[in-house]
């Protein structure tokens, strides 16, 4: 009977993604909570991995039985220095959700307040950090031994991966996620995220405002008219790509259990910001860039825009990779409008690059991935909004702002301070740089694939001048024996074909080195 681990292995051999994606969900759900957030980070990830296996790791759920009510409050207590009955004015021991990491209960403050109190299940975080030392010391294994570990970087990303879950254990990290992306809709009447309550909260408790309202997928329950679900739609589009493309800084984790409708202010309440995205300014303008050329149909604005978001190695076909992208981009043209799909198409350019050998920044990927959830759920909400006609008036906004001459001077402002600066240190590089070569210190970094390509050209080199040095010496050798035979004087050797017999000789010791350097394949 084949083990897991040999099954997955057959799968993919077979080519049979579908099963193995199914297999590596089980796999990871049976390594418990460090494996399963893991997967649920790699299912973003569509530039490194099959469509079948991103799928499956999507389903990945936290299948925990909550901790006790007791366990619960004595955390509380060690965090907060004060029993529950001191701190709330009632608490609500029955948890409203639990997950791996943590779990989430209601309660009242001694104001009145009404507010969600998260709290990090008892030693978990001991038994993640152990399990992601194990998981950095197999991924550094894995290059050592295999060319596409190290081709895909595969320690850099488990790295990666580990510090987004360090980032999801520290729950002031989450506090203060909830507080920025609260202050990018400060002045929304609409857009709601609940504020966090300081004095309540530390690492490993969170205490926010509990936001009342319904969830997305029970709209029709609670009988939201068509007209309601479009301007939800329609909040729910602002809110991600004033995210997104303004402040770049967003909701790494929108799924319907995060969004809810405030019915009484007819409002979009955000929540859950232990995951999150951020894109810096130049990454951000790539990536509306990359939007925009999709929107206007622009392949070179969108293959432009992925060298700038990508690693390209320097073995691509730049022809055929624009032609794919171009490919995908007049599909996207010839969409009729209820199925143009913008996440989804962004996510096949990503996966397109992959097939290239070209690796996205985990960035933009979490970005497509946030994409295609709210698309997901605009779509369930009414099928025939389009999201890009939706995100249309941004990317016009974010032109005129871009082409802006005050913002124009701005960006040149800066380019100019950059290069004024690389060029000021440039005379103490270069100095530094004849220093070193004059002690003798100058190194070079190279790459094992350099390494083996110049121990070939050593070898030819070495190959082609022993060849010459032994035509050179059979040359000698049969010149020597021409002059003895013709001037030498009479001896007992004379009757011997000394010329002949050392003719032969030679002969065979230059066959015999030519076909050892040829064999090399090396010459």
């Amino acid at each position: 009977m084949l083990s897991m681990k040999a099954k997955i292995a057959s799968d993919f051999k077979q080519g049979n993604m579908k099963s193995a994606g199914s297999r590596v969900r089980s796999l990871f759900e049976e390594l418990g909570p460090t494996f399963v957030k893991m997967g649920q980070m790699l299912s973003i990830r569509s530039d490194l991995l099959p469509a079948e296996i991103t799928i499956e790791l999507e389903k990945l759920q936290d299948k925990v039985p909550p901790v006790p009510a007791g366990d619960i409050k004595d955390k509380i207590l060690q965090e907060l220095g004060f029993p529950v009955e001191e701190l709330f004015h009632s608490f609500n021991e029955e948890c409203v959700a639990a997950a791996s990491i943590g779990q989430v209960h209601e309660a009242v403050l001694k104001d009145g307040s009404s507010v969600m109190v998260k709290v990090q299940r008892p030693g978990i975080k001991k038994n993640i950090f152990t399990d992601l030392q194990i998981m950095r010391d197999l991924s550094r294994l894995l290059e050592q031994r295999y060319d596409w570990a190290r081709h895909y970087h595969l320690a850099d990303m488990v790295d990666e991966l580990a510090e987004s879950i360090k980032k999801e254990l520290d729950y002031l990290e989450e506090a203060r996620n909830t507080e920025t992306i609260g202050m990018q809709f400060d002045n929304h009447e609409k857009i709601k995220v609940p504020n966090i309550h300081w004095d309540y909260t530390t690492a490993y408790v969170l205490t926010m405002e509990k936001l009342t309202g319904i969830k997305l997928t029970e709209l029709d329950r609670a009988g939201c008219s068509k007209e309601c679900k479009r301007n939800i739609a329609e909040l729910l589009a602002e809110a991600f790509l004033t995210q997104i493309l303004k402040e770049g800084f967003f909701h790494g984790d929108p799924h319907p259990g995060n969004i809810l409708y405030l019915p009484e202010k007819e409002q979009l309440g955000l929540i859950d910001f232990g995951q999150v995205g951020r894109l810096p300014a130049r990454m951000r303008d790539d990536a509306a860039n990359l939007m925009l050329g999709l929107m206007m149909e622009d392949t070179d604005l969108v293959v432009k825009a992925l060298y700038r978001l990508a690693k390209v190695p320097h073995t691509v076909d730049e022809n055929h990779f624009y032609d794919d992208i171009d490919r995908i981009r007049k599909k996207l043209s010839h969409m009729p409008l209820g199925e143009l799909n913008l996440g989804y198409t962004i996510k096949e350019i990503f996966a397109t690059a992959r097939e290239h050998q070209i690796i996205i920044h985990k960035e933009l990927t979490m970005m497509g991935k946030t994409l295609i959830t709210f698309e997901g759920i605009i779509k369930d909400m009414d099928p025939a909004i389009n999201i890009i006609e939706l995100a249309r008036p941004y990317g016009e906004a974010l032109l005129l702002e871009r082409y802006n001459p005050v913002n124009m001077g701005k960006r040149l402002w800066k380019d100019a301070e950059g290069l004024s600066s690389t060029l000021a240190s440039m005379p103490g590089k270069v100095e530094e740089l004849v220093g070193k070569t004059t002690d003798g210190h100058l190194k070079f970094e190279i790459s094992l694939t350099e390494i083996k390509s110049i121990l070939t050209k050593f070898d030819r080199m070495s190959n082609q001048i022993s060849f010459s040095l032994t035509l050179l010496a059979f040359s000698i050798v049969v010149l020597g024996l021409i002059i003895g035979v013709t001037f030498g004087s009479q001896s007992i050797l004379t009757g011997i074909p000394a010329m002949e017999i050392g003719f032969i000789i030679a002969f065979f010791m230059f066959l015999w080195i030519l076909y050892s350097i040829l064999k090399s394949g090396r010459f």
